[in-house]
């Protein structure tokens, strides 16, 4: 009695289970008819029954591959985020709750890395291991004395309203001091120790923006000549750069930029400024609004010979 045949359609380059894309036959451009025995299909799937009851593991002893996992962090580098992916981000991970770090800088030597972002403080960590050295409290705003001799009192009155402005984040050259920039409109400035302990000092005040509605100057980048004495601030809602004594906190020169000036670098002779806004309008310029009255062209930046 002859054998009942069925026959199945595969498509030429189908996946299959066993071995992914398999080409039945070559050169063909549509589907192939294959003919298996009904024998020979019911031997196969008693053999795969039988596989499955004595050798494969049951699903108790394998983790299913669509198992949940809670969101967070579940191991070393190992971070389940929302849409259910899996996180591992290469290095060492500092956890830092509710600070949000937006600036980071390194001291010239390597040793201690800074950072800042919602809170009032400055975060010292060692950039090695990742530990938390210093929590250390913003310099008061009163505290404008570069060279108070003694102890002032307004240090121990720490500015509780204060964090960091934008991208304003620096060590000195020589790594002895870290400016950073305060949205409150001035620079603050921290001392580090031979041991390096990082204490704050003073504070210094910027020229009022002569913005309508916001007094206060919003500094943004910082930026420090190569022998540590010259210390360039852009002046986010006035437009301007400011160049300040970084020992004393003296104003020495202005300039005037693009619009919404944000990061500056120094390089020889010459201080470079991007402006957000662009460059500043003419009469017959196109312009859009760049933020508390003030109006942008196209992006540019500025160049200041020293």
């Amino acid at each position: 009695m002859s054998e009942t045949t069925w026959r199945m359609n595969i498509p030429i380059g189908a996946k299959t289970a066993d071995s992914g894309f398999r080409q039945i036959i070559k050169g063909a451009k549509s589907r192939k008819r294959i003919s298996w025995p009904v024998t020979h299909l019911a031997r196969c799937l008693a053999f795969a029954s039988v596989l499955m009851l004595t050798g494969a593991p049951s699903r108790a002893q394998e983790p299913s591959k669509n198992s949940f996992e809670p969101v967070g962090p579940l191991a070393t580098n190992r971070i389940v985020v929302p849409v259910n992916q899996v996180l591992s981000p290469a290095g060492l991970q500092v956890e830092l709750p509710g600070l949000r770090p937006q600036v980071i800088s390194l001291s010239p030597d390597g040793k201690i890395l800074a950072t800042s972002g919602k809170t009032s403080e400055l975060i010292i960590i060692h950039p090695v291991t990742g530990s938390i050295l210093q929590r250390v409290q913003l310099p008061s705003e009163k505290a404008t004395d570069a060279n108070p001799g003694a102890v002032s009192t307004h240090i121990l009155e720490p500015d509780t309203e204060g964090q960091v402005s934008f991208t304003g984040l620096c060590f000195s050259p020589d790594g002895t001091r870290i400016f950073l920039s305060n949205v409150n409109g001035s620079i603050k400035v921290f001392n580090v120790a031979k041991d390096r302990r990082v204490a704050p000092v003073y504070s210094i005040p910027l020229p009022p923006s002569g913005v309508a509605g916001r007094p206060a100057e919003i500094p943004a980048g910082l930026a420090i000549s190569k022998d540590g004495n010259r210390l360039y601030v852009a002046l986010n809602l006035s437009n301007r750069l400011l160049e300040l004594d970084a020992t004393s906190g003296k104003q020495l020169r202005m300039f005037e930029v693009g619009t919404a000036p944000y990061g500056v670098i120094r390089a020889g002779q010459k201080v470079y400024v991007s402006n957000w806004g662009g460059r500043r309008p003419d009469a017959q310029a196109a312009t859009g609004p760049a933020g508390h009255g003030n109006a942008g062209a196209s992006g540019s930046r500025a160049i200041h010979r020293q």
